[in-house]
Order: structure tokens, then sequence, then C-alpha cells
């Protein structure tokens, strides 16, 4: 329930004439071809669309044999069914207790077994994590997140559990609950993953965004549009590069060196206060002052790595959408430059540099090293430099390290049961951004329309017979 009004005698009415509706009979198909037969009661959510578009990513890969599973929302139990039928130790919830009685009879009822518990993630001390989970660790945590807004309870549409189980009233929002649960607490083991369903109506597009700003790594790894508009994708969340070192120094000579010496801790990152001799582009140095965030990542460590302009690319993108989304700032105040600068408009109206991604490999004997170096401007430094303090984002180079590494992981993090390759149709539309606000480009002294970007990340430029992979050969007309 939202909490905003009281539950007086004419719901508690309303609410019994809801209840003493008649059960409906329905057999559900899972993604196995199994059939469940299942009688749902009045109040509680029967399997829908959505429930039948996260059990088609719920595979046997995903859900191997003694899966410690935890499904949250259970409704009619469907969900957890199918996972109890591949195998997994099953523990389900719900805030409903008509839902939580209908899990339990329908395990019953097809002779499995399962710990279904009454409660859910929420603001109240109702919501701990041994109320509902009880005290352990999962593999797999799946929500089939509410997403109705508000405007769904007008005039009484919606009892009070049913609105529980349809609609997101939470004042921080379920997802975003859910974020911080999960860096918080045990709930999730280190390697494992939770699965959730949000929609383009709700948090759906900036659902990543949000749980990298609570230090939990997140990856779209489906969608599915309905007839209205409407999208619904399913996040899959999990606790960033769990085993490998977090450091921070005062002081050292290189944060790429640090992270090379770390060889094999794949995901391995070291943040620096101050670099004596940090490496920039083409050998240049990469200064080093106060107020200024520095960190390497190890992203890659063993045989050969296809690394090319487009993983600069995908960072500096990704960068883009967590500065906006964590600052609330417009795409007109934040770009990406191509291939490897981040841009904000300071306080003078102008556009300066704040941020700077830089890929370095380096081969030792048969190994081959990926290392990621980030720099980005947070605070004021007297430099003639943006920084974030200008967008209003008061973070500082501590606070923001991991959430910067919840977004590495989420770009390069082999995580096994989920697909590598992330979704990249935003890059050449923050290219485009770039291009719109800081060109037009001149390309040995003419103007040159941008046409695209090579699989490679280079730049496809109008007259230009061969791409552009020199940042030197573009000029940018407002810099």
């Amino acid at each position: 329930m939202s909490g905003e009004t009281s539950f007086d005698a004419l719901q508690a009415e309303a609410e019994i004439e809801r209840l003493e509706r008649a059960a409906k009979a329905l057999d559900w198909r899972a993604p196995t071809g199994e059939t469940f037969c299942m009688v749902i009661p009045p109040t509680v959510y029967p399997p829908r669309e959505d429930t039948d578009f996260l059990a088609s990513v719920l595979t046997h890969e995903r859900l191997p044999p003694k899966t410690r599973w935890l499904e949250i929302g259970c409704g009619s139990g469907a969900l957890s069914l199918h996972a109890a039928r591949l195998g997994c130790d099953v523990t389900a919830c719900d805030i409903n207790p008509m839902a939580v009685a209908c899990t339990r009879a329908h395990f019953a009822q097809n002779g499995l077994s399962a710990r279904v518990l009454e409660g859910g993630p929420g603001p109240s001390i109702d919501g701990q994590s041994a109320q509902w989970g009880g005290d352990q660790t999962y593999d797999v945590v799946v929500w089939n997140t509410p997403y109705l807004g508000e405007d769904a309870l007008v005039e009484g549409a919606l009892g009070p559990m049913e609105e529980a189980a349809l609609t997101d009233t939470d004042r921080v929002g379920l997802f975003l609950r859910m974020a911080q649960r999960l860096a918080s607490t045990s709930l999730l083991s280190n390697g494992g993953v939770a699965y959730l369903t949000v929609s383009s109506k709700g948090v759906g597009d900036t659902a990543c965004e949000a749980a990298w700003a609570q230090g939990i790594a997140a990856r779209c790894i489906a969608t599915k549009s309905f007839g209205d508009g409407e999208r619904l994708s399913v996040i899959a969340m999990w606790k960033p590069y769990a085993n490998s070192p977090f450091i921070h120094h005062e002081i050292t000579i290189s944060t790429n060196d640090d992270v090379i010496k770390l060889a094999g801790a794949t995901g391995a990152t070291v943040r620096a206060d101050l670099q004596t001799t940090g490496r920039g582009r083409r050998g240049r140095s990469w200064s080093s002052y106060s107020g200024a965030f520095m960190a390497s990542w190890l992203i890659h460590s063993g045989q050969g790595w296809p690394h090319s302009t487009y993983d600069q690319l995908r960072v500096g993108e990704a960068l883009v959408r967590l500065i906006r989304a964590m600052s609330g700032c417009s795409a007109n105040e934040v770009c990406l430059k191509w291939p490897n600068d981040v841009f904000l408009r300071s306080g003078d109206g102008s556009m300066k540099k704040t941020g700077g991604i830089l890929f370095e490999a380096v081969s030792q004997g048969d190994a081959h090293h990926v290392v990621l170096g980030l720099g980005l401007n947070v605070e004021e430094s007297g430099r003639e430099h943006a920084h974030l303090h200008e967008l209003g984002l008061l973070t500082n180079p501590s606070t923001i390290h991991p959430v910067l590494h919840a977004m590495v992981a989420s770009l390069f993090q082999q995580v096994p049961q989920l697909p590598q390759t992330v979704n990249t149709d935003g890059v050449e539309q923050e290219v485009i951004n770039g291009v719109n606000l800081l060109g037009p480009l001149i390309y040995r002294n003419s103007k040159a329309a941008f046409l695209g970007l090579t699989s490679s990340g280079s730049l496809r430029l109008d007259g230009v017979d061969d791409a552009v992979d020199e940042p030197e050969d573009v000029v940018w007309s407002v810099l």
C-alpha cells in the first residue's frame, strides 16, 4: 500500500468484496513445455505476458540443479514452480498472504517443495531481508517488479493487495530499493545474479544507471515491446568483480602499472589521489591534481583480446548516461567527444573537458593485458576544466569509485550465465550529440559531415573515402 491514506471502513468492505470473487482456473505452460494447472484466487497476480517473458530468460543454463533461488513477489508461484522443476532449491515470498497460500498449494499439488514466506522489500521493518528471504544467500534472485503508476489507483480501481502486486508506489522506487538491498546485504552470493523486469513506463530506461549509482553492476539482457508502446526489459544485476582487489593509494607512480602487477585478477582496480608518472594518449603524461578521480582497471589478462576504439566509445557513452542520470542534467549539458573525452557545460556556458578514457595493451611473455584508465574532474581544482560539482553532482573521488567500478563491470565483466555482448545502440547517437554540441567537424581544413561509425569505432565522414581513426586529424569547431 502507498501509505498516503488510512484504510477506512469503506475500503475494508470493498476489499472483502474483492476477496469473495470466484477463483479462476488456468493452465500455464513453462519454457520447458510442461503445463502447470493453476487455480488463482482473487487479488493474486496470475501468469501473464510479463511472466512468460521473464520465464523465457530463466533457462537451464541460468538455473542449473541446486541453484539457490529466491523469487520476490511470487504471485501464483509460476516462476518458482519452473525453477523447482529444474532442480533449484526454492524460496519464494509475497506480501499478499493470498499469494503465499496460492503458491504453497501449487507446490503441494505438483509434489514439489519450497519455502514460501510472507513479506518483501519495503521501507518498513517488515521489509528486512531475514523476514522474507530467510538467513541465507542466493545464487539467483528474481522479481517481476510491479510497474503500474499511481494513476492506476484512481477511484479505488485496485484493492490494497492488488495494488501491491501491480503498482510501484514506493517513494524510493522498488527497483532502486532492491539495488540498495543487493549492495548493502548478503542476500546475493558473490557469484549470484538478480533478474528484475522493469518497464519503460517506470525506471526502465535508466535502470542500469540507477543500479550503478548504488555500486551494483547491471546489464540489460532482454527486451520485449508491446502494442501500446510499452517496453519491458530484464535487468541482470550482480556484485561487480566481487573477488578482485579494490585498492586506493594516496600516491603512486601509475595506476596502470599497479593493476598490471595484479595480472590474473581481472577486474582489479586501483585509484590514486596522486600519480607521479601517469600515462596518457601517445605516451603523453596524464596530469594529476586535487579534486580529480584517477583510476585504472585490469579489463583482460590472458590470451589476446580484440580491443578497438569502440571500447573507448562504450565507456564514454556509459559514463555520459551515468552522469546525466545522477545529476539530472540534459543531453545539452554533457556529451561524448569522439573517441575518448567527456565534455560538460561549465558555469560560463562553454563546453569544457571533464573526463577522459584510455586503454593500454601490454604484453608480458605469452600473457596479454588490457588496462582501462579513467580520469574524471569531480571537484573544483582551480584549473581550466569543468567538474561534476558544476552539475550539482556533489560526489568525490572516494564515493564515485565504486559507482564507476559497477559501470565498468557492467560493460566488460564476463559473467558465465549472462551474454557477454552489451547493447551499443546508444553509442553512435552519443557521438552525434557530441558533434552537434562541439562541431561541426573539420577534416583537412574543410567541414565534414558525420555519417556514422565503423565496427571498430572509426569515423565515417562525408566526402572522405577512408575511415578516420586518428583524433588529431579532426578539429572540433567549438573548441
